[in-house]
């Protein structure tokens, strides 16, 4: 008697640790799928908005020194 007593609350601890893990593995989940969908509705804006890529300045034109103008025999 002793003995099954023992085993019940073993697998009453191991059935309430399994429930605790899976409401945590459920919630992970869920924060994944909504990260998923907000990458994804992220992704799918920036398909349709065209990027608009600012003008880069031209670099000033640079000035030749003497020895660059010099010619070289």
């Amino acid at each position: 008697m002793e003995l099954r007593r023992d085993i019940a609350e073993y697998r009453a601890a191991a059935e309430a640790q399994a429930d605790v893990v899976r409401e945590r593995i459920n919630a992970a989940l869920e924060v994944s799928r909504r990260t998923r969908e907000e990458i994804e509705q992220r992704i799918a804006s920036e398909l349709h908005t065209p990027r608009v890529v600012a003008a880069k300045k031209a670099a000033p034109a640079r000035k030749r020194t003497r020895a660059a103008a010099k010619p070289k025999a």
